[in-house]
């Protein structure tokens, strides 16, 4: 009988901040050769290793300095590098699924966008705040706010659903205060319609730009985006990833890149919904809405 192999995260997967060079795997150590002699300190290189020890797995090295960060992801058949310069960062995704965190960066490119990211157990996670504040346009000590003021409308938000007001506060990764607000409960569909829990998604208004949240039953999504990387806001009939009817009304937020991000309406929420897209597109950039 074949033993089947455990994927559970344990403590060997999470990452590790080095405190001397010889802790760095030797597959990596070539990638880093020059900001080493450069002087860059170990501490500003977090190795996150593989989940767990299967031979498919990826494993990521961040490193950073100044305003640069240097993501290593290494596979069976290599180490490939990628080094993000300021400005290039064109929206950040993060993504929490129990305790496995995921972070992509959309780079703006003049060959066209590129993705970039890396998965790691979310029990460390303070290891890669600099990395992740960098790459949302922060100062690499940046400590955003862990609660939120006392506003009418974060008071309304704290009486519908507590579960969102909670999960908003990644919003003050992109700065404060929250300018314009809209909270969206959906629907489960299938089987899903059994379960309590609904999805919701929240969207927040800041100077910098949008901060938009999606929760259900399996975790959160949060995106980022400047307000110069935003093309337009608005309500009309789009294309809804599974479960649910693929075409239905939608709050749709396009990228100058042309990437789309559609959230469901029910009825009696297109109203709010219009209004917030309203307030978005007036505050873009002139030339942008």
């Amino acid at each position: 009988m074949a033993i089947r192999e455990d994927g559970r995260p344990t403590l060997a997967s999470w990452p590790k901040r080095l405190y001397d060079w010889s802790e760095l795997p030797e597959p990596f150590r070539p990638a880093l050769a020059a900001w080493r002699d450069q002087g860059l300190p170990p501490g500003n290189v977090t190795y996150i290793p593989r989940v767990h020890q299967h031979t498919g797995g990826v494993e990521y090295v961040t490193a950073w300095r100044g305003e640069e960060v240097l993501l290593l992801t290494g596979r069976a058949e290599g180490v490939e590098e990628l080094l993000i310069r300021p400005g290039e960062v064109a929206g950040v995704r993060y993504t929490v699924q129990l305790l496995r965190c995921g972070v992509e960066a959309v780079l703006d490119r003049p060959e066209g966008p590129v993705r970039a990211g890396f998965f790691y157990n979310k029990t460390k996670e303070d290891q890669l705040f600099p990395v992740v504040n960098l790459l949302l346009g922060d100062p690499p000590d940046f400590r955003p706010r862990q609660t939120h003021p006392e506003t009418p409308a974060l008071a309304r938000l704290r009486e519908d659903s507590f579960a969102m007001y909670h999960t908003a506060k990644l919003c003050y990764r992109f700065g404060e205060p929250i300018r314009e607000q809209l909270w969206l409960q959906g629907r489960n569909y299938g089987l899903q319609r059994f379960r309590k829990q609904r999805p919701e998604a929240f969207l927040a208004l800041l100077d910098r730009g949008l901060a938009a949240i999606r929760t259900d039953f399996y975790g959160s999504e949060t995106v980022y985006l400047e307000k110069g990387r935003i093309r337009g806001a608005a309500v009309g009939e789009a294309d809804v990833p599974p479960p649910g009817p693929r075409r239905r009304p939608a709050l749709v937020v396009e990228t100058v890149l042309g990437e789309t991000l559609a959230f469901p309406l029910l009825p009696g929420q297109e109203e709010g919904a219009a209004a917030f897209a309203r307030h978005l597109e007036e505050a873009l950039p002139a030339g942008e809405a």
